[in-house]
């Protein structure tokens, strides 16, 4: 377990944990291999981030990697890790595309949750119904686990304003993740107009990379902090770097 919870505000940029990232390599359309993995590694700890929790994508289709291939991954990485000396933890875990088998695999612990937590990081197509979304966490929820809905910006149900629709999703319990893409406005201005807007609701929980390389897509976070950090309290920022991650995953 990481060290974040003792971290005092001013060290804050450098205990971040990303909660969402594709570094295992072959496993999914992240890292495709493990000198990338490496690479992107390297890319992280720059930029502040002290745990990782790989999760590759879990797809209707059945072509996923095994709960013991993902903890192989994870072993290698944080070998690498350990071997440059660096104070970073990896985690396993998922990015499940919700489909009707998804809690079935997910208690059969074929399916990983997010450290071992009971949470779960959960996908939608952008163009699902906001019914579909919200009947299929609940259906989650009802069997015990805290699922978290994969970046919220991109599901058009659900980015209209005032947002009611998310903050329904927020009254039942569940929790919000945003690309750090969205907020420095990588995946363009659309995302970004979302993201500003949630953020100053404060409906957002957690800010992951969602990386999936060390090129376009690399686990960077310094823009996005020194975003948050003039657009955002300071209690507020700590809570989407890593409180909230210490309150229902790393616990």
């Amino acid at each position: 377990m990481g060290l974040f919870g003792t971290k005092k505000q001013a060290d804050y940029k450098n205990c971040i944990v990303d909660i969402h990232s594709h570094m295992i390599p072959g496993v999914d359309d992240g890292a495709k291999s493990y000198e990338q993995a490496y690479a992107m590694l390297d890319i992280a700890y720059r930029h502040g981030i002290r745990d990782i929790i790989a999760t590759p994508h879990f797809m209707p289709d059945g072509k996923n990697a095994t709960p013991e291939i993902i903890n192989a991954g994870v072993d290698k990485l944080q070998a690498y890790a350990d071997e440059n000396h660096y104070d970073l933890n990896i985690y396993k875990g998922n990015e499940i595309y919700f489909h009707e088998e998804a809690v079935e695999l997910l208690e059969q612990d074929k399916i990983c949750t997010l450290a071992d937590s009971n949470c779960v990081l959960v996908e939608f197509s952008p163009m699902d119904d906001a019914r579909y979304i919200r009947n299929s966490l609940a259906e989650l929820q009802n069997m015990g686990f805290q699922p978290i809905i994969a970046h919220v910006e991109r599901y058009m149900s659900l980015i209209s304003s005032p947002f009611d629709k998310i903050e329904e999703l927020k009254d039942m319990g569940i929790l919000i993740q945003v690309n750090a893409g969205s907020i420095t406005g990588f995946f363009g201005k659309q995302s970004k107009t979302v993201a500003e807007k949630l953020l100053k609701k404060e409906l957002v929980d957690f800010i992951g990379t969602d990386a999936h390389s060390d090129g376009g897509r690399a686990p960077r976070m310094k823009e996005c902090v020194e975003i948050l950090t003039k657009k955002c309290k300071p209690s507020y920022v700590e809570d989407l770097l890593y409180r909230n991650a210490e309150t229902y995953i790393l616990n």
